[in-house]
């Protein structure tokens, strides 16, 4: 026998979930299926979330639509329902909602909730939800609508420029082109197979409703210079939005009431509203996350040409047209400073520059990777990065893209060669004897691959530094010394002070840290224990 604790789950209410706790002991039993599991009280949301339909009440997904992403119900009563034979892709979505109901042949995703019902079929099941923390359906930008009314004829062409119309009427088989920008009217219409085809991004602010009829069309126009998606065309609607049959819709809708579609809807991108419901037999599917807030939109007739002046002329009347007047001497330039400035001709084209000279500074911002300069054919040169080691232990060194290279005192009072300390970022006091034993080989004259050591001097001090002539020093090869100051610039150097030993004595005229490099001449190999003095 095997002690196991049993949880009789009773159905949530909108604040608390009672669970049961039972301890018995049974025998083993295999674990039950198709019940829901909560191992929190508040499950945490999918970090990938996106509902692509999302209601203040509820979410009705008619017989045999299939809806590929995510669906939410986001009001503290608000449902779900999958109908029969419906399903939301393979598995991989989310239903949340206080109420869901997974209807027979239906098949969802992972289900959040309260009140759960699954008829049919879902990958996971979790209880707890707070509807709360949902993304809640917005409030619809406010139009503000002219009074100019546009309609289209059957089979006829038309396009508007942005601005303020009454009611937008588009007829039977004849299709509306919208220039990009905001679009604000009193309601829109669409007859039997009308396209509503924007070409460049736009708001369309409707006050009333949107009413579609059999197989219309909301989508980017095929004519669009520039990429589009469904997030290009967002539809705010004050009122309700209802689709006709087979309609086909590329765009983000938002809707102050319903939202109700006919039979074999294709939809692309998003739809939210107070209720949603969708016909039989539709297919669904996101594109871009849907913003709660009226995204900006580009001014319209971008001809992606620098070197003219874009406008739509005729806005909030029936009568329009894009216009794109040269920019005669505007810069149109190519961000390369070495290629001299492109300037627009009179012909609207952009015309190259004269390469600037040799030498002549075209600085990418950043401070510590040199200073870049043209390399007279049009070309911008990587220059030297600065010297960021000062070589002195009462200092700490970096290099800041936009200051460049910085030497900060440490705090007073560090120790710094031995017994010294750094006071003011030099270092006082410390060692005035001593020896280092290094070996090295390949250091090209004690250019290269050297060892290093670093020495506290005054001003006035006298450094006595060997291979030889100092107590304590020695040496076997070729050994070659040299001494830097706090700028990495030499000071002194020695080879052959004692045959082929090193000696030399230098007197500083700055207070600072000095580094003695120690390696070997030429490309041979040498050791040896350098010794050094300072006085007085």
């Amino acid at each position: 026998m095997r002690l196991h604790e049993r949880f009789v789950v009773l159905r949530a209410g909108l604040f608390a979930l009672a669970t049961l706790s039972i301890a018995t002991c049974t025998a083993d039993a295999p674990p039950s299926t198709g019940a829901a599991e909560q191992a929190v009280i508040a499950p945490p949301l999918p970090s990938n979330l996106n509902l692509i339909l999302n209601a203040k009440t509820t979410v009705t997904v008619g017989p045999f639509t299939s809806v590929n992403g995510d669906v939410g119900s986001s009001g503290l009563n608000g449902s779900v329902l999958f109908d029969v034979g419906s399903s939301q892709g393979f598995g991989a979505f989310n239903v949340l909602a206080n109420a869901v109901t997974v209807n027979t042949q239906a098949s969802v995703g992972h289900v959040f909730g309260n009140d759960i019902t699954v008829n049919g079929f879902a990958s996971q099941e979790s209880l707890g939800l707070d509807p709360s923390t949902l993304p809640q359906v917005p409030a619809v930008t406010p139009a503000a609508p002219g009074t100019t009314n546009v309609s289209t004829s059957e089979n006829q062409a038309k396009q508007l420029c942005p601005g303020q119309y009454g009611a937008i009427s588009i007829g039977v088989n004849s299709t509306l082109n919208l220039n990009g920008g905001v679009y604000q009217v009193t309601r829109l219409t669409l007859a039997d197979g009308a396209r509503l085809e924007p070409s460049e991004p736009v708001v369309i602010l409707v006050s009333g409703a949107v009413t579609t009829g059999i197989g219309s069309v909301i989508r980017p126009s095929g004519q669009a210079l520039n990429p589009m998606t469904a997030a290009s065309i967002r539809i705010e609607v004050g009122g309700a939005i209802t689709l006709g049959d087979s309609n086909q819709i590329r765009a983000h809708l938002l809707a102050t009431g319903r939202f109700t579609t006919g039979r074999n809807l294709s939809l692309t991108g998003a739809a939210w509203a107070k209720t949603i419901t969708i016909g039989t037999n539709g297919l669904l599917g996101g594109e871009g996350a849907f913003s709660t807030q009226t995204p900006p939109v580009p001014p319209p007739c971008n001809d992606d040409n620098a070197c003219t002046v874009d406008a739509c002329v005729g806005g909030g009347t029936t009568v329009a047209f894009c216009s794109n007047t040269p920019a005669t001497g505007a810069s149109c330039g190519d961000g390369n400073p070495c290629n001299g400035a492109e300037l627009c001709d009179a012909a609207g084209q952009c015309q190259p520059g004269t390469n600037q000279a040799a030498g002549t500074a075209c600085p990418d911002g950043d401070a510590c990777n040199g200073a870049e300069t043209c390399n007279g054919l049009g070309s911008c040169l990587p220059g030297t990065p600065p010297v960021v080691n000062d070589n002195n232990a009462c200092t700490a060194d970096a290099c800041d893209a936009e200051a460049g290279v910085t030497h900060t005192p440490v705090p007073d009072g560090t120790a710094c060669n031995g017994t010294g300390v750094c006071t003011a970022g030099t270092c006082v006091g410390g060692t005035t004897s001593g020896s280092f034993s290094y070996s090295a080989s390949n250091t090209n004259s004690a250019t290269q691959n050297t060892f290093n050591f670093d020495i506290a001097i005054t001003a006035g001090q006298t450094l006595s530094i060997g291979t030889c002539g100092v107590s304590g020093a020695s040496g076997s090869g070729d050994t070659f010394l040299r001494v830097f100051d706090g700028f990495n610039m030499q000071v002194a150097a020695n080879d052959d002070a004692c045959g082929v030993l090193s000696f030399l004595a230098f007197t500083a005229t700055t207070t600072g840290t000095y580094q003695v490099r120690a390696g070997c001449f030429s490309s041979g190999s040498c050791s040896g224990t350098v010794a050094f003095t300072l006085s007085p």
